[in-house]
């Protein structure tokens, strides 16, 4: 066994805590959210807190939640069963149809601005990267004064605009990054052998950006599952409140269900999680290579 300098092992020792600390700080939320999931209401608001473990763990608050659970806002009761399915349908609606409509919009954009011509090519897609960093609630009046006007408040197809809006300034960027880093050979061969745009880009760079365009329809998706301003603003009911705006209704005029909201929670969190899990390989590919792409 080699040995190590003391020198070596006081950086490593510092690195391994520093990331222990950052860990705990990111784990310990979550872990709180679970372990209140499957406590009962006495021992949440038992005094000293003493719920870290809880003594009689209980999935009765995932059945509520889905069966007969109240709903918890301005002293109104509703069955959750009803509200949870239906913030999950909504969110699930908004999340997919928002991510498609900004992948294919932010590909075929990515496309024009990496291999054609035209003129102010490139202030128009400055200007697209100047919306980039601009903050949502600098627009929300006139957006608001906007959707009401075209009745779209409280209205999934409204909340898909104004995200998809959001989301395509960096999707485009890094879509043409993306397509600029492809062979121009390809195309040119393509178009040699006698191939128009349409087909160019349905058997050429459709398959050479895969990669790219399942990094931003995972992206947008994770995006559009966890918007919560948005939604708050732009939906008023249950028609089209999705579940992360579902989540506030647990905290009444005189009290908050903890363990009911934490149960609703871990079912909000499970989606995006699972995603990430299992399509972290694509998630990464993409986004690193339109990275170097950029470059």
């Amino acid at each position: 066994m080699i040995a190590l300098p003391w020198r070596k092992w006081l950086r490593l020792t510092i690195i391994y805590a520093l990331c222990g600390v950052v860990l705990f700080w990111a784990l310990a939320p979550i872990y709180w959210v679970i372990v209140s999931s499957v406590s009962t209401r006495a021992e949440l608001y038992s005094a000293p807190y003493k719920v870290w473990f809880p003594s009689a763990p209980t999935l009765q608050n995932y059945v509520d939640l889905f069966t007969t659970g109240p709903r918890y806002r301005d002293g109104g009761f509703l069955p959750t069963a009803d509200l949870m399915g239906a913030g999950m349908r909504n969110s699930l609606i908004y999340s997919l149809a928002t991510a498609a409509a900004v992948t294919i919009m932010s590909t075929l954009s990515g496309y024009v601005f990496a291999r054609m011509r035209f003129r102010l090519k490139g202030m128009i897609f400055f200007l697209f990267l100047l919306m980039m960093p601009l903050p949502i609630w600098v627009s929300l009046i006139a957006l608001y004064f906007i959707m009401s006007q075209v009745g779209l408040v409280d209205n999934l197809l409204g909340l898909i605009l104004i995200t998809t809006t959001l989301l395509l300034p960096l999707n485009i960027w890094l879509m043409t990054t993306y397509i600029r880093d492809l062979p121009q050979d390809l195309e040119d061969a393509a178009f040699v052998d006698g191939c128009g745009r349409w087909q160019l880009m349905a058997s050429v760079i459709i398959p050479l950006a895969r990669p790219g365009m399942t990094a931003v329809f995972l992206v947008a998706l994770l995006s559009a599952w966890n918007s919560f301003l948005v939604p708050l603003i732009f939906s008023t009911t249950a028609r089209s409140q999705p579940v992360t705006v579902v989540l506030s209704f647990f905290i009444g005029q005189y009290e908050v269900a903890w363990e009911a909201m934490s149960a609703a929670a871990v079912m909000t969190m499970l989606p995006p999680m699972l995603l990430a899990l299992f399509f972290q390989r694509y998630l990464v590919r993409g986004l690193t290579v339109g990275a170097v792409a950029g470059t």
